[in-house]
């Protein structure tokens, strides 16, 4: 997305608007390959998928991404290794979300507006919180209803041997 226009404004599906710099809106690449010539004058885009509350975090990881990679090239070849660990801490804490919300709507979000970087965050998050859980803890960190029979649990045991509990 190269424009003359130096902010976008973003419309959220509950429409709020929030006026984000280009930089930040081209860590979608959703975003990124809008129309922008002489001709076509884009400056409101509409959200229809993405709530508010979401927006509002969508576009504070986008800003410290692009505020970050402006540092990065300002400095010439790139972030420094301090830097770029520091970002990763931030993103850590940026992903203390409510899970049932937040995460998975951050998760669809991003999916949405094709941000890379969020996604994948996202995604690890996910991974971070079920590895070395079992079935049974999952099931409460996600809020998630067995709805197997006892039948099926026990053809699901014998054919994958796997555990339920």
């Amino acid at each position: 997305m190269s424009s003359p226009v130096e902010k976008i404004t973003v419309v959220s599906s509950d429409g709020d608007e929030f006026k984000i710099t280009v930089a930040a809106a081209v860590q979608s690449e959703q975003l990124k390959q809008m129309p922008t010539d002489d001709s076509i004058s884009i400056d409101k885009v509409r959200m229809e998928k993405v709530s508010t509350e979401i927006l509002v975090k969508v576009i504070e990881y986008c800003q410290k991404h692009a505020d970050h990679e402006a540092v990065a090239k300002a400095n010439g070849s790139g972030a420094s290794d301090s830097k770029a660990e520091e970002l990763n801490k931030w993103g850590a804490e940026f992903m203390k979300v409510d899970v049932e919300d937040r995460l998975f709507h951050s998760l669809m979000a991003a999916n949405y507006l094709e941000i890379k970087g969020l996604f994948d965050l996202a995604c690890q998050t996910v991974a971070d919180l079920i590895k070395g859980k079992t079935l049974k803890q999952i099931r409460k960190i996600f809020n998630l209803k067995n709805d197997f029979t006892p039948e099926e649990e026990e053809r699901l045991r014998r054919q994958h041997n796997c555990s339920f509990d």
